[in-house]
């Protein structure tokens, strides 16, 4: 995705390569399964009762699950690759009503550890699906975005997991959209530039092929001429992705922002509150 990538702070300092390696391909059933995620998460965008979207995230992870052991090309990535996805899109949810989500930015890092275990024992050996480099980018921006040390520490190792997804030609809609948020945030001296995370924007709205996928591509594209002073160009992508999934809550809440002399990426740092949901007993970054 970069699933909806709720905020995404970069401040990154050190590099943790991904070589490149022989990818492999992940089933088609979690290839088709990931298309139906997507739009099972832009239908969820239209409900207000986030019980009814949290419920529905999690029946459908249920099912793929249930259905995994017969289908998977590799069960143990694949289901990392399963319990990523639900798990970023339930906190999309969690971080605009909690205030204190410590408890749940672990879990991320949790997720980001066993996805790196993964990684590091199979990307020279059988290789690793582009796909899964993509999701654990998601992953770990997301659990970095709440700590300066942590997107410090991490914020390298996020722009590599993302090019080593873009590069392959698979899912390049999702793994370009992670890459035009990363440009944005990034500071020049590190490697960010607005003409590059455009450029990202408008390859992730190229690659992007289902009525859902163009609605989050147009979105992130929409509020990043926003927060660069484009807004009338702003509003007409913000209409194309309303007129696909027409009553969408947020979309809504994105116009009142706009309303307001706010884009979607400034909303996200600062709401981040950036080190207050740390853990330091954890020894959380």
């Amino acid at each position: 995705m970069k699933v909806v990538k709720p905020c995404i702070l970069i401040m990154a300092a050190f590099i943790c390569s991904v070589s490149s390696f022989a990818a492999k391909a992940m089933s088609s059933f979690t290839m088709q399964k990931y298309r139906d995620f997507t739009e099972c998460r832009a239908q969820a965008s239209k409900s207000t009762d986030y019980n009814a979207i949290i419920e529905s995230y999690g029946n459908f992870e249920k099912e793929v699950l249930a259905q995994l052991p017969a289908q998977a090309t590799d069960l143990e990535q694949e289901k990392l690759f399963w319990e990523s996805c639900v798990r970023l899109a339930k906190f999309e949810y969690i971080f605009n009503i909690k205030a204190d989500i410590k408890q749940e930015r672990l879990a991320l890092k949790s997720q980001m550890e066993r996805n790196e275990k993964y990684i590091s024992a199979h990307r020279k050996k059988d290789g690793v699906a582009p796909l899964f480099y993509m999701i654990t980018g998601d992953t770990t921006s997301c659990y970095m975005s709440f700590s300066v040390a942590s997107a410090m520490f991490h914020g390298m190792r996020v722009r590599t997991l993302y090019e080593t997804s873009a590069e392959s030609g698979a899912n390049m809609w999702a793994a370009n959209l992670g890459l035009g948020q990363w440009m944005f945030y990034a500071p020049g001296i590190l490697g960010g530039s607005m003409k590059k995370a455009e450029k990202h924007f408008l390859a992730a709205i190229k690659a992007s092929v289902t009525d859902a996928e163009k609605f989050y591509t147009y979105t992130y594209y929409a509020q990043f001429l926003f927060e660069r002073g484009k807004k009338d160009d702003a509003m007409a992508y913000m209409q194309k992705a309303d007129s696909l999934y027409p009553g969408s809550n947020y979309i809504a809440r994105i116009k009142k922002l706009n309303a307001n002399g706010t884009g979607l990426f400034t909303y996200n740092r600062e709401h981040s509150g950036v080190d207050s949901n740390t853990d330091p007993d954890a020894k959380d970054l």
